[in-house]
């Protein structure tokens, strides 16, 4: 039975309350008490001078016994690549028919069959992995009382469907709608529940000085603290990490991870601490430097003050500044850059934190478990390879 537009805000609300003031034990991870673990590299995937081997920009990469997908959304396909590395087929290519992708941005396994959204033009394409037969659903959800347009973002393991709202800047308060509801439809887009809430609206400012009378800018800092979601390539659940910006006061640095499942139920909510670090002076000088130096800006130095001024309210480093979900409910959380390496630290499938790495900063972590990682690598050039790594712990 559906519930009434009214349940389903009374539901909305209690959760955001739970997630809000329910219990959250407090993890304080200290490096000598998790194990950092090492990496054997193995298969690289990828050419400079290959065509059917060469990848455009990787969005995301999913693996099974014997197959490794890699999301290209430029070319709107997905490549397949043995374990060894050989190419096997495309899935997709480019267009607006049955089977085709533009600018596809996320995919996931459904039963045998692989998931793909595309949020531009709201379709949903599902490709049997075997033969490669496509079916693309065009998704509408039917929201009571909502006027946004809802874009898919994940296929969950029952067959029903994740959404959010398309979000777009508007004049006003801070520029946007500060949170947003993450809903769940079946696949004619009929509301059925909501997952969770989230802060979309990041750290944002209106600036005035230095432009013509009666105009104003909104900026984004480049320091960004709004929510980050990660769906379980599986369909079993989302990840939600709330990572406000430590203000610099007595609290300890904290920030908060959820884990729920595809019923909507809270699997786990832990509040980790971790040890700020402070932004260095210059951080913020080439971003004041373009800004300024732009059409439309009658004192640049009047502007680049109040940049300046605006900027440096964030003292602090986000905590958090990428996730991924592994395929055996792990979680995998990339802290700060330092000295271009970014520590992952690995979370179980009860929130414990199991282990931690480090990679390059030019490195993500696209698809993992405890045992292996498949790592989306740029050269110098910029040029992607997908490369996978054993895990020695």
């Amino acid at each position: 039975m559906i519930p009434t537009s009214r349940e389903l805000i009374q539901k909305c609300l209690l959760l955001g309350f739970a997630l809000a003031m329910g219990d959250a034990p407090v993890f304080r991870p200290a490096h000598g008490q998790i194990r950092e673990w090492t990496l054997e590299r193995g298969v690289t995937i990828g050419s400079v001078d290959d065509p059917v081997y060469g990848l455009s920009a990787v969005e995301q990469v999913l693996a099974d016994a014997e197959r490794v997908f890699v999301l290209q959304p430029q070319d709107g396909k997905v490549r397949v690549f043995s374990h060894a590395g050989e190419f096997v087929r495309d899935l997709g290519g480019r267009g607006r028919g049955p089977g085709e992708l533009v600018r596809p941005s996320s995919m996931g396994r459904y039963g045998s069959r692989l998931w793909v959204t595309e949020p531009m033009s709201g379709r949903v394409t599902f490709f049997d992995v075997a033969t490669g037969a496509a079916e693309t659903i065009r998704y509408r959800a039917d929201v009571p009382g909502s006027r946004e347009e809802w874009i898919p973002a994940a296929v969950l393991a029952n067959g029903r469907i994740v959404a959010s709202p398309r979000v777009t800047m508007a004049p006003g308060g801070q520029g946007m709608a500060s949170e947003t509801a993450i809903i769940v439809t079946d696949s004619e887009g009929n509301l059925l529940d909501t997952l969770a809430r989230r802060s979309i609206a990041g750290n944002i400012g209106k600036i005035t000085a230095g432009l013509p009378a009666g105009t104003e800018m909104y900026v984004v800092s480049p320091l960004p603290d709004y929510d980050i979601t990660s769906f379980a390539p599986d369909g079993s659940g989302v990840v939600l990490v709330k990572r406000r910006i430590w203000d610099g006061g007595t609290d300890p640095a904290t920030f908060e991870i959820t884990r729920i499942d595809l019923h909507g139920d809270t699997v786990y909510r832990r509040s980790i601490q971790y040890q700020p670090r402070r932004v260095p002076s210059d951080f913020f000088d080439d971003e004041i430097a373009r800004s300024a130096d732009g059409s439309g800006i009658n004192n640049r130095r009047d502007h680049a003050r109040a940049l300046r001024e605006f900027y440096e309210e964030g003292r602090y480093f986000p905590p958090v500044t990428a996730m991924s979900m592994g395929s055996d409910g792990t979680t995998w959380v990339a802290r700060v850059d330092v000295d271009g390496e970014r520590e992952w630290l690995v979370l179980d499938d009860a929130g414990s934190s199991v282990g931690r790495l480090r990679l390059p900063t030019t490195s993500h972590v696209a698809y993992a478990n405890e045992t292996e990682c498949w790592v989306v690598e740029t050269d110098a050039l910029d040029i992607p390879y997908v490369v996978r790594y054993d895990i020695i712990r």
